[in-house]
């Protein structure tokens, strides 16, 4: 994968500078909150938390900009399981995360994976940081939605489906988004409405990240955010901690990461040419 360097400082120079770093590391690499109890089943439901207590930017979704993308009223219903209540603003939102490196040049989506589980207060797999990323990586491989690990290393379908089977959830999605907007609107709603992070392929198609926040514009979840707060396992290299006194995240304004976050061109599928992303409430389509 080739991701950026993580540093927010002239963001667009660190991904033009991260792109031909990670190239050095990897040609493919796809391939602290209090925790409460790990919820099981879909994200569906009513939350009476959020009835009595809503997020100012928590508008309903009313306009989208492609039939492709599933209509917000047909999503699911924010849920009050959270392993540490998201910081929300009038106009941003954080869900809190523990960052994890990958542990292998191919393990981006496994990385992501576990620190998607661990902001839901889902138990891990038993074992040190490498088993963990094994343990979900075995799966994605073996539920590949039949590509072979060179067509996809690995696809879409294997990430959601993974995230699914590990968080006892039934409505982790993957339908491709046609264009960079519709993508934002799905990362809008699913942090804002959902508070659920999502994972996105970057790069032409060659690198998982999690994104973990976002600053919302006037319209809130009804438009693309103005920014995003990125979780990038492989910001720091294969198996490396972030820096004393960095979190492991990087904002980026939506513009800048829009010249990252580019569609697919380098595998095949449904997802050819559509902006990737894994996320609550939309469909899974492999």
């Amino acid at each position: 994968m080739n991701p950026p360097l993580a540093t927010r400082v002239a963001l667009v120079s660190v991904v033009a500078l991260g792109a031909a770093a990670a190239a050095a590391l990897a040609p493919w690499d796809a391939g602290a909150s209090a925790p409460v109890s790990p919820r099981s089943g879909s994200h569906a439901g009513s939350i009476a938390a959020a009835a009595t207590n809503p997020a100012p930017s928590a508008a309903p979704v009313t306009a989208v900009p492609s039939s492709s993308w599933v209509e917000p009223s047909a999503l699911p219903a924010p849920t009050p399981e959270l392993a540490g209540a998201p910081l929300v603003t009038a106009g941003e939102v954080q869900i809190p995360i523990i960052y994890h490196s990958q542990q292998d040049p191919d393990w981006c989506d496994p990385a992501d994976i576990e620190m998607w589980l661990q902001a839901d207060g889902v138990s891990l797999p038993v074992g040190d940081e490498h088993a963990i990323q094994q343990q979900f990586w075995t799966y994605e491989t073996d539920n590949n939605d039949g590509y072979t690990i060179a067509q996809w290393n690995a696809s879409p379908y294997a990430v959601a489906s993974t995230l699914d089977h590990y968080g006892g959830w039934s409505d982790i999605g993957d339908q491709p988004q046609p264009t960079a907007d519709a993508a934002g609107l799905v990362i809008s709603y699913s942090l804002d409405v959902l508070h659920q992070p999502v994972i996105v392929m970057v790069g032409a198609g060659t690198h998982y990240v999690l994104v973990t926040g976002a600053e919302l514009g006037p319209a809130g979840a009804a438009a693309p955010p103005l920014a995003v707060t990125v979780d990038d396992p492989l910001a720091y290299g294969v198996g490396a901690s972030p820096p004393a006194g960095t979190d492991g995240t990087e904002v980026l304004g939506w513009g800048d990461f829009t010249d990252w976050y580019t569609a697919n061109t380098n595998h095949g599928g449904v997802w050819a040419g559509q902006w990737v992303i894994i996320a609550a409430g939309i469909p899974l389509v492999g």
